[in-house]
């Protein structure tokens, strides 16, 4: 009788034991997903018609630049604002994607520094000669220039208007700006739509630094870590000031002409798209790292981590669309709330993205944190 009570508890204890293993399944390797077709679908539905739309934008600019310049108006200043306001938002819809043909050229350092070096760009109006493919000078062109001489400060737009008609350096330095803009635009599509989509896709045999995964999913981290949670929203804020976590408003993204909460609205919405695998034009969900993470039944808090990451990148887009003034305003009337409110979110969604999305896809972080945009 004995022996029959140690088999029969011996064959419970096996039973609970397979119930255990049913319920908690082990998670699936990341080397078995179709990481190639992820990336295909990322490449041809997202990163290449985002590209395609911002280069097609900027080409509209310039050529508004350039009537504005050849006969400046208030009406085409207003047009070119419009235009500019475009331009600035497809901006976040690619400034992520810091790697292969960006990287080469340093995209982002040339087209959207901020804040953009006023007494450096009159100067150089003044002399009449610079060259803009000086490192040196990056601070003084691309998108957040544009937004300068577009919008001047303490100035009516009669007297902007006044000041181009009197001034052709200025005028030549707004549309050598644009020119670079739009050149830049057009080599990284170029890259893109052609040679590198190849190259990119075709890198995804493993996860390992250098990999396709890996540069994408760095970029998005690095990206979103210091450009967007920093830049755009902690270094104004104080954050980083210091003991004194004094308040630096006059820091935001496109400062002169207060856009800078739709900016960071549309920056949200990319990287949510991005994760997710959205068509860039649609609400088409196609394999992403959304879909990645399921995969490999990567948890956090007892939920999905991809349902934690796209629902905590949805409370921040909430969080910004509800301030009441814009985010400069906010944030000299307000701060401390941004700082309990919104920052705190942005905060929170660091550690998702760069330590629990990147180990459960075993993918190492290749960047330090570094200041600006």
């Amino acid at each position: 009788m004995k022996r029959l009570g140690v088999i029969l508890t011996i064959f419970i204890m096996v039973a609970l034991l397979g119930e255990s293993c049913k319920k908690k399944p082990k998670p699936t390797s990341p080397e078995s997903y179709n990481k190639k077709e992820m990336l295909t679908n990322v490449v041809t539905n997202y990163i290449i018609p985002a590209y395609d739309d911002y280069q097609s934008k900027v080409e509209s600019l310039h050529l508004l630049l350039l009537d504005f310049v050849n006969l400046p108006t208030e009406v085409k200043l207003n047009t070119c604002r419009g235009q500019w306001k475009e331009v600035a938002l497809a901006w976040q819809n690619i400034a992520m994607f810091e790697f292969g043909p960006a990287s080469n050229i340093s995209f982002k350092a040339q087209t959207n520094i901020y804040p953009t070096d006023t007494a450096l760009i009159q100067n150089s109006i003044s002399l009449g000669t610079y060259d803009l493919q000086l490192p040196s000078n990056f601070k003084a062109k691309g998108i957040q220039a544009i937004d300068y001489l577009l919008f001047l400060p303490n100035k009516t737009d009669v007297e902007i208007v006044n000041y181009y008609l009197n001034n052709t350096n200025a005028k030549d330095y707004l549309t050598s700006v644009s020119q670079e803009l739009k050149t830049n635009a057009l080599n990284i599509y170029s890259e893109w739509s052609t040679s590198y989509q190849t190259t990119f896709i075709n890198n995804s045999e493993s996860n390992a630094s250098g990999s396709s995964v890996s540069n994408l999913l760095n970029a998005l981290s690095l990206h979103y870590e210091t450009y967007t949670r920093k830049g755009k929203v902690g270094i104004p804020l104080g954050v980083f000031n210091g003991i004194s976590q004094q308040a630096l408003p006059h820091l935001v993204e496109a400062t002169y002409s207060d856009f800078s909460k739709e900016l960071l609205i549309q920056q949200m919405k990319a990287l949510k798209k991005v994760i997710k695998g959205t068509h860039f034009s649609s609400q088409i969900n196609g394999d992403g790292f959304d879909d990645y993470l399921d995969h490999v039944k990567a948890q956090y808090n007892g939920e999905n981590l991809s349902m934690q990451i796209i629902s905590k990148i949805d409370a921040i887009i909430a969080e910004v669309e509800n301030l009441n003034g814009t985010l400069k305003e906010e944030i000299i009337n307000n701060q401390s709330q941004l700082k309990n409110g919104l920052y705190t979110l942005m905060q929170q969604l660091v550690p998702l993205i760069k330590v629990e999305m990147t180990s459960a896809l075993g993918v190492q972080i290749t960047y330090q944190d570094t200041d600006g945009d």
